[in-house]
């Protein structure tokens, strides 16, 4: 893939991850206020709701895995960089693709595994063991995406910072 398709497929991306980054605040609104009527309920009604607990549990999945891709590209996930400011700009590059190069290859296996196991909640129909009886296929639907979106914004990341001119190819050209 070119340089220019790899970026035009990565803005689109960027889109998609600052929708899902949006949608995951608005869950976490909507967990946050849950929780608070539920705590208004139980200590000053004695009438505690049965499905605030249990959803909000599910619903924080789905605030975790739509907001990760959005923090990978914005750089806010979290790095330890105190051994890289002994190294030189060339080591730190191969030192950032090879951590580059892991993390893809976590989020891929993140992403067939939760693909996997979400293909079994809908054959085998499973549900939680609660009243709800929430069915878990859709629960899990948030992490195969979500990882999905991992997955590629480290793919399309990676490419564009890695197949970018850099100063020696600068120099070469001039």
């Amino acid at each position: 893939m070119r340089t220019s398709n790899v970026s035009s497929v990565y803005d689109k991306i960027k889109k998609l991850n600052a929708v899902c980054a949006t949608l995951s605040g608005l869950v976490l609104l909507f967990v946050t206020f849950s929780i608070f009527v539920d705590v208004i309920l139980r200590y000053f009604f004695n009438r505690p709701s049965i499905w605030v607990t249990e959803i909000t549990t599910y619903l924080f999945l789905y605030i975790i895995f739509l907001g990760t891709a959005y923090a990978l590209q914005e750089g806010m996930h979290i790095r330890v960089t105190f051994l890289l400011d002994r190294f030189n700009e060339k080591v730190i590059r191969i030192i950032n693709l090879i951590t580059a190069l892991f993390a893809m290859i976590f989020s891929f296996v993140l992403l067939w595994e939760t693909s996997e196991m979400t293909w079994y909640a809908f054959k085998e129909k499973w549900t939680s063991p609660t009243m709800l009886n929430a069915p878990y296929a859709y629960i899990y639907v948030a992490m195969v995406f979500g990882s999905f979106l991992l997955f590629v914004t480290f793919l399309c990341d990676t490419a564009l910072k890695f197949r970018a001119v850099t100063p020696e190819k600068e120099t070469e050209k001039g």
